[in-house]
């Protein structure tokens, strides 16, 4: 073949390849765009560091071609567990898709203010190691103050007053309660077992009010805080005298 018919012939059968090449791509959005996906969307704005609920978020068909690459795709309900409770890293506008790379779980390096309630304060005291071993997070508890006080007699005596009641628990050590596997859990343990080899105490997290804040802060300089267990669902608030020596041996 002749050298001046041989190139056209190439250049034929490349621009024929890309013409395919194109073909084939345009044929996969065609495709792609009727293929549609569950994906989770944001339902509302949601700000960052917000822990992120199942009413934030709804299911919304959207064509594959579409889709986010790291987006969550929704298949049955038990997809919402790998987003409840999790932490908003960067804000996400309503509407958006919900990405992998915008959300975190929630933990210590995700910060406690994730889990404090709008217009409360977190109040972090800290209590024997044992005791926190049984609280967990999203307990109720009341905190209850022991201290010298003047009695009527003159003389001074140890008292004890119910100074908190229905006390929520944001978190218990690290543990803010953010749901880890058996391996993270048991790795958390681990940690803080290791910790307690050098203090018997734990750090317990409440969610107070600005102004129960401000009078806890001065009662655990003036005596010994305890807390108390409640039972779940217990909202009630009890009238409760103070407890004197006086008192119980009456």
């Amino acid at each position: 073949m002749k050298k001046g018919i041989l190139l056209p012939v190439v250049f034929a059968l490349l621009a024929a390849a890309v013409y395919m090449w194109l073909l084939n791509g345009e044929q996969k959005k065609i495709k792609d765009s009727k293929t549609t996906k569950m994906v989770l969307v944001a339902d509302r704005d949601i700000k960052e560091r917000d822990v992120i609920k199942r009413e934030y978020l709804k299911r919304v068909a959207i064509p594959a071609a579409y889709i986010q690459k790291d987006a969550f795709i929704w298949n049955s309900e038990s997809d919402f567990a790998k987003v409840d409770n999790a932490i908003a890293r960067v804000q996400i506008p309503k509407g958006n898709q919900l990405s992998k790379y915008a959300i975190t779980s929630l933990s210590p390096e995700a910060g406690l203010s994730s889990k404090i309630p709008v217009d409360m304060r977190g109040f972090i005291i800290t209590v024997d190691s044992n005791v926190a071993s049984m609280v967990k997070p999203d307990d109720n508890v009341d905190v209850l103050l022991t201290f010298e006080a003047n009695m009527k007699s003159g003389a001074r005596q140890k008292v004890t007053v119910t100074l908190l009641q229905n006390v929520k628990v944001l978190g218990v050590g690290s543990n803010l309660g953010q749901g880890l596997d058996a391996k993270a859990a048991a790795a958390m343990r681990n940690e803080e077992e290791n910790a307690s080899a050098y203090t018997d105490t734990s750090a317990l997290s409440l969610a107070l009010s600005t102004r129960d804040a401000q009078y806890l802060a001065l009662a655990k300089e003036e005596g010994t805080l305890t807390v108390t267990l409640r039972s779940p669902g217990d909202l009630t608030r009890f009238m409760m005298d103070i407890a004197t020596f006086e008192k119980l041996f009456q």
